[in-house]
């Protein structure tokens, strides 16, 4: 069984507390990320769940059984780092088998074993050749299959695709994906991409200054997110915060928009209006991604405003489309179509059926 608990861990280094209380719980089979910034400790917990750092305090547990006094060999754990590790002077094979030969595997597995790893990674052709006549992707295949050979309850990487140029990236994201899919294996995975985050795993740590800061579904994170860190931290572009005061009109609660000189005032939408109600006439932050900006569909003027666009960045599908709002500014994704260009005004149209709404001092979600 591969699940893991970690429970109320704490490590302390020279006197300053790097890990703060970490709580996860992670099922047999799921594919869990831990992002944040750098610094932020995720990667030390990963060193703390491998057996490569101690536990100062808290509990961590693999299958249910408890393993902060076993060392990296006896925990069933395979680790993957972002340098290869290879050794340059043994073959792709002896690479990929050198960890069975250490447990005294017999030789016939131990083939069997590396061809089987090396077909499911296409690498089989491959098998004679050394590290050095390999490319950065081919590489990153056999550490993987070296991982894989050893079939541990848990797979551990530490950002191994940040050494990779972009387009490596995604080819290498896809690889990871489909062999969870096909092995059922738990993974753990520390990265400081969201994209990775986001594209790659059944559930998601965000961290911060040593702290779960929120911890849910992709999807979950990013249109609920608990607070203004989390909310900036993942989506990209970035979500637009828009500091503004919460007004009331005919009995309902909405923002002003201001923008060269006029203002535009919309509703909050759906349960936010009671969350909100103590509030009114108070400030807050509207936190709106640029996609639930967009082209107006029609002229409603509950939901759109015509405002000047300052700056476009054409993206291929989309555009990009800047404009200014309360002194901020505002990022807005449109389809190119109806991108204008810049200083010229366009109709925009604002979903705040989606948007949040965060308390402008502590950046605590309140709605």
């Amino acid at each position: 069984m591969g699940s893991l608990s970690i429970r109320n861990v704490r490590k302390v280094y020279h006197g300053n507390e790097i890990l703060k209380g970490i709580n996860l719980d992670v099922q047999d089979g799921e594919f869990l990320i831990l992002v944040g910034p750098s610094g932020c400790g995720k990667s030390t917990l990963l060193s703390m769940i491998a057996g490569l750092d101690p536990v100062d305090e808290g509990e961590i547990l693999i299958g249910g059984r408890r393993v902060n006094d076993l060392g990296p060999k006896d925990r069933d754990i395979a680790m993957m780092f972002q340098s290869y590790a290879l050794y340059p002077n043994m073959s792709v094979a002896r690479n990929i088998s050198f960890g069975l030969e250490i447990r005294k595997v017999p030789r016939p597995e131990r083939e069997r074993i590396v061809l089987d790893v090396a077909r499911i990674l296409q690498i089989d052709h491959l098998l004679d050749r050394r590290p050095s006549q390999l490319s950065g992707g081919q590489r990153q295949r056999v550490a993987m299959g070296r991982a894989i050979a050893r079939a541990p309850s848990l797979f551990l990487f530490d950002e191994p695709l940040s050494n990779l140029d972009a387009r490596l990236r995604i080819e290498m994201r896809l690889e990871i994906k489909r062999l969870h899919q096909r092995m059922g294996t738990t993974i753990i995975y520390v990265t400081h991409d969201q994209i990775e985050a986001m594209t790659l795993g059944d559930k998601i740590a965000v961290m911060k200054g040593g702290e779960v800061q929120q911890f849910g579904t992709p999807q979950d994170i990013y249109d609920n997110p608990a607070n203004r860190f989390v909310a900036e931290f993942m989506g990209s572009p970035t979500m637009n915060f828009i500091d503004t005061r919460l007004e009331a009109r005919g009995g309902r609660l909405g923002v002003r928009l201001d923008a060269d000189g006029s203002g535009h005032w919309m509703p909050v939408a759906g349960q936010a209006q009671a969350l909100l109600a103590s509030r009114a006439g108070q400030p807050i932050q509207l936190g709106i991604r640029p996609e639930q900006i967009t082209h107006a569909r029609q002229e409603d003027p509950d939901s759109v405003a015509r405002l000047r666009v300052v700056l476009t960045e054409p993206t291929g599908p989309d555009t990009m489309v800047l404009v200014s709002l309360n002194g901020r500014d505002v990022t807005c994704r449109v389809h190119p179509d109806h991108a204008v260009s810049p200083g010229a005004s366009m109709a925009l149209q604002f979903d705040l059926s989606k948007a949040v709404y965060f308390d402008q001092a502590s950046g605590l979600r309140v709605a």
